[in-house]
């Protein structure tokens, strides 16, 4: 099952043809693995920052197509982005979500998870979506690439 419209133009597929090596610094790549690769995205939600999507190098619409074992890398890179996190910003907790289909808040039809560091009253769930600055962006994912343990 798809909702993607025909012809679509997948951003992440567009992103990922663009970052995909290490050195990417410029467009705030975090991790980049076999299979998938993790980024601080264009927005965050209110005080929450440093948020990371973790994307699937493969176009995938939704967890519904997912391959059981990419499922393994994408769990592997979110311990890993959760560990930076706690590392490279102090935080509390992390907070994982991931949409389907269009009544499940899915905007891209490509699948994606999101992670976030968690603070005490960060109010994430009621705060606005908000674009980053983008030195900011990238000064948050070279604090994470920094912290990011070593595999």
């Amino acid at each position: 099952m798809t909702h993607a419209p025909p012809g679509y133009d997948c951003p992440f597929c567009r992103a990922i043809g663009r970052l995909g090596t290490p050195a990417s610094v410029d467009d705030a790549v975090v991790l980049v693995a076999a299979r998938v690769i993790a980024l601080v995205p264009l927005h965050h939600w209110g005080k929450t920052k440093g948020n990371c999507l973790i994307i699937p190098k493969q176009h995938v619409e939704n967890l519904y197509a997912l391959d059981p074992g990419l499922g393994v890398d994408l769990i592997r890179a979110t311990q890993r982005l959760a560990m930076a996190m706690k590392g490279a910003f102090g935080c509390a907790g992390i907070s994982t979500r991931q949409h389907n289909e269009p009544a499940g808040n899915q905007d891209v039809w490509h699948f994606h998870l999101h992670v976030f560091p968690r603070f005490p009253d960060d109010d994430l769930y009621g705060a606005p979506k908000l674009p980053y600055d983008q030195m900011e962006r990238r000064a948050l994912a070279a604090r994470l690439r920094l912290a990011l343990p070593i595999e």
